[in-house]
């Protein structure tokens, strides 16, 4: 059963000097010169890839039948929810005075149709062109920015924080970072939402600083290249570019040198108090939150404390084989342990993973579908046919019980459970995907809703199952009164 947990956000106040006293990134002010007319950013087209042609599938994977689906026992129950308690301390927050919130998460928030169903009932306005951190994440396959436009050239490596290596030891705000250091490397950005949006006059480019100087050149607006070395404070350093109206386009190619990239921050004088920071990445864990430098990483929120820090993570964790429920809460409890240090004024909810279904071979649905038929000849035939279509009714039946359609879900189930009381042990709250769905086993039912809701990997969701998702945790979080459609 699901238990709306009503958090609401509370108003902005002083936050206390932490004692502790994070150090902010050294930064290096370059002053540039806005264009006018500013032209379509265009990306360098990348030389197309020539695969081999695969092997056609004889038997491909697809979503399990309504006829194999009516068979099933209902899923398994046996891995009881944890209730969600609210944070009754916190105040509402007036909506004229903004908010300051953050969400780290896999390859669903990647996809930034959660957030941005997020933002519209949250009504932040259409004009408030907030203050951003953009996540290191740029042209990524399956992650969408609040960007006009990113270029990035194939000189480039992804380096996410979740799967350890270098990265862990001076990670971005959004727990990946991006490695070139191959002369000519390029990054681009239209930094506007969209052609008619304003850009910002402040536009800070994130890197780690090393001993050795780096050199880089700079463009703004299509005008002509800067370049600039990269000599300050070793660990985590900005170069703003400051300009006396606002800037639509970044470039920046490394001319030589190592460059660790971080993300983008961009500021306007005339932003509005609504921040929303979305750091999704596809695969990702919160292994990223054990893992990373926590000194290294809270540099970047030295001067941006939020008042509302959610994670949402679980997918990616239940995949792994064999999965393991007590390392996978040892985990969690230290990764949110440091989370929790990171931004300790802040309210905090875990987002535990949605239901998941298992694809099937094709030939389990069409035999099931063939011997539904063959059953309804059988009596036609007599007894002998019967008997044929009785035994090839009990083979199929044989094979589909080898597949556990539940299999995602019961893992789904105990990872929101250990979700929900490793939130309350830290004074979390907890909302659980799979819950808002219905529970254990409605992946199968989203996927056959019109418009489908769930995606057919029966991982991920449509554009209209992501709203839905949205809508009903703004709803439990009591932010909204009108129940999802």
């Amino acid at each position: 059963m699901r238990i709306p947990v009503f958090l609401t956000l509370f108003a902005a106040v002083a936050l206390p000097v932490d004692a502790n006293a994070r150090e902010a990134p050294a930064v290096m002010q370059l002053a540039v010169r806005a264009g006018a007319n500013v032209q379509p950013l265009a990306c360098e087209k990348k030389p197309a890839l020539v695969r081999p042609a695969a092997e056609p599938n004889p038997d491909p994977l697809e979503i399990p039948s309504e006829d194999m689906l009516d068979e099933l026992p209902a899923p398994p129950l046996d891995v009881p929810t944890a209730a969600n308690s609210p944070l009754s301390s916190l105040r509402a927050l007036p909506s004229n005075e903004g908010f300051r919130i953050a969400i780290w998460g896999d390859s669903h928030l990647a996809a930034n149709f959660f957030t941005e169903e997020l933002a519209k009932l949250l009504k932040i306005p259409g004009d408030a062109l907030p203050n951003l951190l953009i996540p290191a994440n740029m042209g990524k396959a399956g992650v969408r920015l609040p960007l006009r436009q990113s270029c990035v050239s194939p000189q480039w490596k992804y380096e996410p924080v979740y799967v350890s290596g270098e990265g862990t030891t001076a990670p971005g705000p959004g727990l990946v970072n991006m490695v070139s250091d191959q002369a000519g490397a390029t990054l681009a950005w239209d930094v506007r939402k969209d052609a008619q949006s304003p850009g910002y006059e402040r536009v800070r480019v994130l890197y780690q600083q090393t001993e050795a100087p780096m050199l880089v050149a700079v463009s703004v607006d299509g005008g002509a290249e800067q370049e600039v070395t990269l000599q300050q404070k070793a660990g985590p350093a900005v170069l703003e570019l400051a300009a006396d109206a606002p800037l639509a386009q970044v470039r920046l190619r490394l001319v030589d040198g190592r460059l660790r990239f971080h993300g983008l921050e961009l500021a306007s004088a005339q932003s509005k108090p609504y921040v929303l920071d979305v750091f999704g990445y596809p695969g990702a864990t919160a292994a990223s939150w054990r893992s990373a430098n926590q000194d290294y990483l809270r540099a970047w929120f030295a001067q941006r404390q939020y008042q509302l820090v959610m994670l949402e993570f679980g997918t990616n964790e239940g995949n792994v084989k064999p999965f393991d429920l007590a390392a996978y809460r040892k985990m969690l409890t230290e990764s949110v342990r440091n989370m929790k240090a990171t931004f300790p004024t802040a309210a905090c909810v875990l987002i535990g993973p949605g239901d998941r279904g298992v694809l099937v071979p094709r030939s389990l649905n069409v035999r099931r579908k063939g011997a539904g038929a063959d059953r309804k000849a059988g009596k036609k035939a007599g007894k002998k046919a019967a008997r044929i279509a009785a035994a090839k009714g009990a083979k199929s039946g044989r094979k589909r019980a080898a597949v556990d359609l539940f299999q995602y879900s019961t893992i789904h189930a105990a990872i929101n459970r250990v979700q929900a009381e490793v939130a309350q042990d830290a004074g979390c709250l907890a909302w659980s995907m799979q819950d808002a769905m219905g529970g254990p086993g409605r992946a199968y039912g989203w996927a056959q809703q019109s418009p489908a809701l769930m995606s057919k990997d029966l991982i991920h969701f449509t554009v209209a199952g992501y709203r839905r998702l949205a809508q009903e945790f703004a709803k439990d979080m009591g932010w909204t009164d009108a129940p999802a459609p």
